[in-house]
């Protein structure tokens, strides 16, 4: 146990620098309200399990010590005095009226070292069991020529490779729940317009089709892309009719079957009314919205998970994409790879007894749009390695021309000057733009992206020098704040508005006089006034986490000044593979290599039992 001398010093100290919340103190307090005066090491390990899960972790390790918590929560070494060097072994809590095992109701339970807040731990047992019975309870499907004579129509290419996007479609057939992960210009979404027409064929029958994706815009860039993939497959106008023409956020898939005007569960579950489901941009669910959809899912219901294993992780707690994508390669068990050389596919399938769940995944391998010429694809293929120097990445910037690194100061108030000057250029060429479609469109080719939302090098700040440049300089005219040309991203879900989290929008001067909003959420653009939004923020620049689901031709990456648990594999994959023509970095290198080596961490107990099933 810890010393009474240091009981009052961590908690007391943590209030006064802020590392503990508002949040947490409460919860203590209702906590020893309900079950009487909580130990020491109880009152430390849930205020940390709190945190922990602000920062998307589901569990707390107590196998780390609570030194070590503050160090991954981001905590400053001078603000941590008084916590323990110990770590808690699991046997730490024996006669704990809040931490217990899964059988007991506890507001905390503790398996393999592992504490969880027992919502979260329930949200992960219940996601691992619908995987596992969905996996499970499979029958053999029969394998006709009609299999094989569709897949060899809509797969035409001929190749001494594997097609991966083929091999894709034939486990669709055969797979309830199926996983496709690839990178950019891997061909997901041809592979899905191609899954879509085979499914529609085999039927014989107009099927019941849904698209969706965790944000607006990952949902109307989903919308276009299959749109125009499907344009180019030969099929009738009556197939083509039963396709989507749109892509909806998952929250908006949910609103039809969900209840949320009472307090008590519905009388009977309601489950989405389609025979598939497709979600895009997958590596952005987190595990609260993840188990929300499977509980709606008809049992008859094909699922597909489409994403990008390598990218970050959701906002909100857990990693489900990456914890279900654990599987270093592909590789398939006999009796998949059997059915699917009945499909025609390749009888070189790579063999593997393994998990069910493991069995259910396709990577997409080949990239169609970043050839050996590519600098971006080369250092997204550096920084998924995990390994780099100086001199390597040195020379990978010299030798390309679409990628490049430039030396930052934020001492020298020129340099920012210089970004903000660039970016006031932009403005006054949106002055000659009248069309929302064009103003859009023009915010949209390039973008700055950066690591933190708050302090002195965080898109908030960045943002306000943005818009204070702009007065200093009376480039804009605002009314309010608002002007021609404004370019916001939206921050919070308003369903009466139509508009989500991640929605791009700009401010437009109307033939009148006028200013009105128009944001772009899914398939449809929204004209709102500007006095009705209040969850946004300028989008001038945008950090990392709220830019997937875009893509943008060039894409500036500015780093903080020092080193942040921020800056890792993921965040700078996934800002490099925004880009679709050119990726400039602004910054130190050895900021950037130290993200290169270090992967994001992110602790649940879905990673674990994935990895032993």
């Amino acid at each position: 146990m810890i010393e009474s001398t240091v009981k009052t010093n961590w908690w007391t100290h943590g209030i006064k620098n802020g590392w503990i919340g508002v949040y947490e103190q409460e919860m203590i307090q209702f906590m020893e309200k309900e079950f009487g005066e909580l130990t020491d090491d109880e009152k430390l390990c849930a205020v940390f399990v709190s945190l922990f899960l602000k920062a998307g972790h589901a569990c707390l390790p107590l196998n780390r010590s609570a030194k070590e918590w503050a160090k991954i929560m981001g905590i400053d070494h001078d603000d941590i005095k008084g916590l323990p060097e110990n770590s808690f072994a699991g046997d730490s809590f024996p006669d704990s009226e809040i931490i217990g095992s899964e059988h007991q109701a506890t507001p905390f339970v503790l398996e393999d070292n592992r504490l969880s807040f027992r919502r979260f731990w329930s949200y992960e047992n219940k996601l691992l069991k619908w995987i596992n019975d969905r996996v499970n309870n499979l029958a053999d499907p029969l394998i006709t020529d009609l299999h094989k004579s569709n897949l060899d129509q809509l797969f035409p290419e001929k190749s001494d490779e594997i097609n991966w996007q083929k091999v894709a479609a034939g486990m669709s057939v055969i797979k309830p729940f199926l996983i496709i992960s690839g990178g950019p210009g891997t061909g997901k979404t041809t592979t899905v317009a191609r899954i879509l027409a085979l499914h529609q064929r085999l039927a014989g029958r107009t099927l019941k089709i849904a698209l969706a994706a965790p944000t607006g815009k990952a949902a109307g860039r989903m919308g276009e892309a299959l749109t125009e993939q499907l344009k180019s497959i030969s099929m009738s106008d009556e197939e083509r009719s039963g396709f989507p023409s749109e892509a909806k956020t998952v929250h908006r898939l949910l609103s039809g079957v969900e209840s949320r005007d009472s307090l008590l569960p519905p009388i009977e579950k309601k489950t989405l009314p389609y025979d598939m489901i497709v979600v895009d941009e997958a590596s952005m669910i987190d595990l609260t919205l993840m188990n929300r959809l499977i509980s709606h899912i008809d049992e008859n219901t094909t699922l597909i998970l489409l994403g990008d294993k390598d990218q970050l992780a959701s906002v909100e707690a857990g990693s489900v994409f990456a914890d279900l994508c654990q599987k270093k390669e592909n590789s398939f068990r006999s009796k998949t790879s059997k059915l699917l050389q009945q499909m025609g596919i390749t009888n070189n399938l790579p063999e593997q007894e393994q998990g069910l769940i493991n069995d259910s995944i396709v990577y997409l391998t080949k990239s169609y749009r970043f050839d050996e010429g590519s600098g971006i694809g080369s250092l997204a293929d550096v920084i998924k390695k995990g390994s780099a120097d100086e001199a390597g990445l040195n020379k990978l910037f010299s030798e390309f021309d679409d990628i490049s690194h430039h030396d930052f100061s934020y001492g020298k108030g020129e340099d920012i000057q210089r970004i903000l000057a660039g970016l006031a250029v932009k403005v006054k060429l949106s002055k000659n733009m009248n069309r929302q479609d064009e103003l859009m469109k023009f915010w949209k080719q390039s973008v700055w992206l950066a690591v933190l939302r708050r302090g002195l090098t965080g898109t908030e700040r960045l943002n306000q020098l943005m818009e204070k440049y702009l007065v200093d300089h009376r480039l804009v005219q605002m009314e309010n704040g608002w002007y021609h040309g404004r370019p916001i991203m939206i921050t919070q879900n308003d369903y009466n508005l139509g508009i989500f989290n991640g929605d791009l929008g700009v401010c437009v001067r109307e033939d009148d006089g006028s200013l009105h909003v128009y944001v772009e959420s899914g398939n449809s653009v929204q004209k709102i006034s500007p006095q009705r939004l209040v969850h946004f923020t300028p989008a001038f620049f945008i950090t990392v986490h709220k830019s997937q689901g875009s893509e943008f031709d060039q894409v500036q990456l500015l780093l903080p000044k020092e080193d942040t648990p921020l800056i890792s594999r993921e965040l700078l994959y996934t800002a490099i593979t925004r880009s679709r023509k050119e990726f400039e970095v602004h910054g130190s290198l050895n900021l950037v290599i130290r993200g290169i080596e270090r992967p994001l961490e992110r602790f649940t107990g879905l990673r674990h039992y994935i990895s032993e099933s």
